[in-house]
Formats: structure tokens, sequence, C-alpha cells
């Protein structure tokens, strides 16, 4: 038997659930989903077989076990899963049952697993458990070992008189990663362009007017006089000054919308055979079912 942290966890009886998995690969699933919802290793115990005790083709078998010890290694942060100790020693106080007792072993023996949870979030690890297809219950073990045995392993269960099939079936799971869905790289171009801006100027010309004279001399004809009359005029100098034309402020936010997805699923449905002179109803049809998604 190989336990993980099962010890510690059994020795605290005040808050523990304690959930059998009739298969691993469940148990190893609830595992997950409590580590993602933010159990850790100290408050998770586990509970499984060797590796060969389950029946099968032995290589298949060799290749299932390691890859599943390799996960509970992984779960477990690298400890050494070759951590084997009687599942008798680590059970006994718990304080239970002969047949409770019995009912975890032969489970363990025949592919099922143990996983206990302690701490002050025990109701929402059992609702975690129970969603994974835990068995939480605390009472109910028959004594009847043997027959109890065959008719889990068969999916059948009850008594001579009253006998009972489950009938199991598919979910959907659905998990939800981030992921890159693109990206926008923001960046300047220089642009040139030309621009014309009229300026107005002005400028100096000159005005000649002449007049009639007074008939009065008065300086000596031919003497030469000149007149220096300057011009100016405005002249436009043209000069660059950066400014801020506009500012571009980026930043993200969620949108969240409903995206649907599909997927195949299966489900085991009643069959009645008759042989001989049998007086049984019609069952074919199936119960009031629907496909779950988790």
């Amino acid at each position: 038997m190989a336990t993980r942290n099962l010890a510690s966890n059994l020795d605290n009886t005040t808050n523990r659930v304690v959930a059998f998995f009739s298969r691993r690969e469940d148990a190893y699933r609830a595992l997950s989903d409590l580590k993602q919802a933010g159990f850790n290793s100290d408050q998770i115990g586990l509970a499984v077989g060797h590796e060969g005790e389950t029946s099968g083709n032995a290589t298949s078998t060799r290749e299932y076990d390691s890859s599943f010890w390799q996960k509970v290694k992984d779960f477990f942060s690298g400890e050494d899963h070759h951590e084997h100790t009687d599942f008798g020693e680590v059970a006994s106080p718990m304080g239970w049952t002969d047949d409770r007792y019995e009912y975890y072993q032969r489970g363990i023996s025949t592919g099922g697993a143990v996983v206990t949870v302690t701490g002050d979030r025990i109701s929402e690890a059992r609702t975690i458990l129970q969603r994974d297809g835990a068995d939480l219950r605390e009472s109910g073990f028959e004594s009847d070992s043997s027959a109890r045995s065959m008719r889990a392993a068969s999916g059948v269960s009850g008594t001579e008189g009253d006998r009972r099939i489950q009938l199991r079936g598919e979910m959907l799971r659905t998990h939800k990663e981030r992921v890159q869905r693109g990206e926008v790289q923001l960046r300047k171009d220089v642009v040139t362009q030309n621009q014309n801006i009229q300026v107005p100027v002005t400028r100096e010309e000159l005005v000649i007017e002449r007049t009639p004279g007074s008939g009065q001399v008065t300086g000596e004809i031919g003497r030469d006089e000149e007149i220096r009359v300057p011009l100016s005029e405005e002249r436009v100098r043209v000069e660059k000054q950066p400014v801020v034309n506009e500012e571009v402020r980026v930043g993200k936010r969620q949108v969240q919308s409903n995206q649907q997805v599909s997927d195949k699923v299966r489900h085991e449905e009643l069959r009645v055979e008759k042989k001989g002179d049998v007086d049984a109803p019609e069952t074919n049809a199936p119960a009031n079912r629907k496909n779950r998604v988790a």
C-alpha cells in the first residue's frame, strides 16, 4: 500500500473528510481540483495500491503506473513516491469499523484510492470531492466483503432481493486558460508635406508729384542737386517650431462574451434481453437524464 501525507491527515480527526474513489484517475483529478482551489499538499492525503496490484496486461499496467506515479510525484512537489506504509497501521487511529476498513482496503487493492483532506475548509473540499465522484459516506458498509467486492467491480450493488446496476456516462468539463490572441504595436512615422501660409507684407514705393513753380529762383541755374530716398519692404523669414498636435492614450479592458463548446459524450443505457417465458417490463427507454457540464 502506498500513501502520501495520509498519516498526518488521519491523525487530525476533527476537521477531516475521507473520500474513496473506485478509479485512481478520478482521485488524481480530485487532487488537481483541490490544489487549484487553494488546498496545499500538507492538507491532502492519498492512499493507493502498489504497482502491479491491479489485474490486467503487465506491460500496459507498468506503463500506466509509471505515468500515474509521475503525476503524484509532481503533485507532491517531487517527493519520493515510493513511500510504502501498511494501510492498517495508518488507518488505526481513525476508529473505523472492520467493514469500513475492509471496504477501503479492498477498493485500494483493486485500483481505487482514498483521499483525505484536513483543515478549516472541509465543506468546500467535500463539494469538490463529491463533484469528482467520491464516495463520502460515513456508514452503510456491509460486512459481506467478497460479494460487495464482486458487485463493485461489475457496477452492480445491492442484496439478493434488491440488485442494482449503475448506468455510467461521461460529462464535459471545461477549463479556461489565457492565451495571446494578438498584439498591437504603436509607433510614430514622420510624414512630410507642404504647407502654404498667406503672410501680409508691406513695402515702400516712390511717389513723384509735380506742381507749378512760383517763379522765384532760389539757386544758380545748372547747379546739380540730388535727393536720395531709401525704399524699404518687409520680408518673411520662416522657422519651424515643434508643437503637440494630439495625445494618444493606450490601455486594455476586459470584454466578456459567451463561447459555445461541444464534444461527443458517451453514456450507458439499460438493455433488457428476455430468454424463456419471462414477464419483464420494457425498460430500454432512458430515464430523465441531462448532460452535465462541469
